[in-house]
């Protein structure tokens, strides 16, 4: 993996109210059970000034590896993880600069 080719990606999910336990779990369980060729590494965090909120930092080798992932989940479906959404997550793909 090049170094300049790397991305990192920002997720962030907000849970509807009471369903923040489910939200969680989610997030977890797909981050912990799918396969993700070409991803590095994936820290998962939750907002303590934001009950429900949720965010997952993930390093992939190339932004190609990401969306290819993506593809994948969409076919899948992941209809029963967004139902405990308010929204559907949102997606930032950052390089560094400098």
């Amino acid at each position: 993996m090049s170094s300049q080719d790397a991305v990192t990606v920002l997720i962030e999910i907000h849970a509807k109210d009471g369903q923040e336990k489910d939200a969680r779990d989610n997030l977890l369980h797909a981050i912990e059970t799918s396969e993700k060729p070409g991803l590095v590494s994936s820290t998962e965090y939750e907002d303590l000034n934001d009950p429900g909120t949720f965010y997952a930092v993930q390093v992939w080798e190339n932004v190609e590896a990401f969306h290819a992932h993506m593809q994948d989940a969409a076919e899948a479906g992941m209809s029963e993880a967004v139902q405990v959404l308010r929204e559907h997550p949102k997606t930032a793909v950052l390089r560094t600069i400098g």
